[in-house]
């Protein structure tokens, strides 16, 4: 397990404006300033972040997930990350789910995971009314915020719910390895449907499909991927890594970084090995 300090119940490293507890769960409001770094952590319960305002990227096991306003996005517990806030100031709504109630939905909480999108409008909604019902403070409002949790919970199982087809034919996994494997020039869209013996339609269609992303896309990603893991446990040198990962060369490398994680190789790697911590919330 990563040695990322944790953080208990319902606690985060952003400045806290409001917080509440009911019926096992904790809702929490919170702010951060313009351009702040959280260096690795992982949260030791499971729960759902609702971006209010500004906006970040939340970068686990190597992948980057841009978390932008009336997004939703899932936390499991003990899962270490860390976050580059936007150069404006970003809200953050977050509902944690104690231990108990954790464990009194198992199976079906197993099949969530951190890396899933939940990008259905029903999610942005729950939450939001979710965030409503937290400052009404009536006496109802108990139980409409355990309601609507559970129903944001119900929302997220069953976006979890693998399709009937739920595994990607040999053609299209030949293809996602061919893409695993450039470590030049990328091949085009018809190159690569023709090796996999289908047609460049068909191509994208089974991308989307079983993988939810391009080919395109599932090339970047597959290079950024290589590039962190190699940053995080190696010592190589950054040129290395960049034609290694299958960049170009490292200023390659670093403009991707920069996109997608907005952080340099070399911040990434800093940010990887810093241990300033000091919860609040």
């Amino acid at each position: 397990m990563s040695t990322a300090p944790v953080l208990g119940f319902g606690r985060y490293l952003g400045t806290p404006l409001q917080r509440l507890e009911v019926a096992g769960l904790v809702l929490t409001e919170s702010t951060y300033p313009p351009g702040t770094v959280l260096a690795l952590h992982r949260h030791r319960h499971a729960g759902f972040r609702f971006t209010l305002e500004g906006g970040f990227t939340d970068v686990m096991e190597g992948r980057a997930r841009e978390c932008a306003p009336r997004s939703v996005a899932f936390q499991a517990p003990e899962v270490a990350h860390e976050q580059r806030f936007a150069s404006r100031r970003t809200r953050t709504f977050n509902v944690d789910f104690s231990e108990s109630v954790w464990r009194s939905r198992y199976p079906l909480v197993s099949r969530l995971d951190s890396r899933m999108e939940l990008t259905s409008e029903r999610m942005s909604t729950l939450s939001a009314r979710l965030y409503q019902e937290f400052h009404r403070g009536d006496d109802v409002a108990a139980l409409a915020i355990e309601g609507l949790a559970l129903e944001l919970l119900c929302e997220a199982i069953r976006a979890s719910t693998p399709r009937k087809a739920s595994t990607p034919p040999p053609w299209l996994t030949r293809a996602r390895e061919l893409l695993d494997a450039v470590r030049g020039p990328p091949p085009t869209l018809a190159q690569l449907a023709r090796e996999a013996g289908v047609s460049p339609t068909q191509l994208g269609r089974g991308f989307r499909q079983f993988f939810q992303c391009t080919p395109a896309d599932h090339l970047r990603r597959s290079r950024l991927e290589r590039a962190s893991r190699a940053l995080r446990e190696t010592t190589a040198s950054l040129s290395d890594i960049a034609l290694e990962a299958g960049y170009c060369d490292q200023s390659h490398m670093t403009r991707e970084f920069s996109r997608r994680l907005r952080l340099t190789p070399a911040e990434y790697r800093r940010l990887l090995t810093g241990r300033s911590f000091h919860p609040t919330g």
